[in-house]
């Protein structure tokens, strides 16, 4: 992943809450398969295997944030079946890595995909607050250099940081 990426990303970590954490972590899932077919098209074996690998540990990341021990049976059971899903992504990307193909990525793809936009629609109308409380905040767009965006922080820093 290049520099720009992970800042890109950073950023938007550091001001999503619970919604948009899922969505950016589909679109993690997402970046890292793209990464694994460049590898694959390259005849590069081990960066296709790293690649899918990290894109599995996004895929652990969204089964933790499964809510599997609801009170509520609506969402439990909602929850059981997303988790079907995911282990079947799983296990497709398994699949991929130890034949060393990429076409089992196909249906995990399109899987994803379908939960990816629930996801992301719903994250429209959540309207909490960030998960990352006293982050940096970034404003963008407001001033324009002569070749690019300037980006401009609001420092904060006396309320930022661990206590103890």
């Amino acid at each position: 992943m290049t520099d720009e990426k992970k800042q890109e990303f950073t950023l938007r970590i550091s001001q999503a809450n619970q919604s948009q954490l899922i969505v950016i972590l589909y679109e993690l899932f997402f970046y890292y398969i793209e990464e694994a077919d460049n590898a694959y098209a390259g005849a590069d074996y081990v960066g296709f295997c790293k690649e899918l690998q990290k894109a599995h540990d996004c895929l652990n990341e969204l089964i933790a944030s499964l809510h599997t021990g609801s009170d509520d049976a609506q969402v439990e059971e909602l929850a059981r079946t997303i988790l079907k899903v995911y282990f079947f992504v799983s296990a497709r990307i398994g699949s991929a890595s130890g034949s060393k193909k990429k076409e089992p990525l196909a249906d995990a793809v399109r899987m994803m995909q379908k939960l990816y936009k629930t996801y992301k629609e719903d994250a429209v109308n959540d309207t909490s607050a960030p998960v990352m409380g006293r982050a940096q905040t970034v404003y963008a767009g407001l001033t324009y250099g002569k070749n690019d965006l300037n980006v401009s922080l609001e420092d904060g820093s006396a309320g930022r940081g661990f206590y103890v």
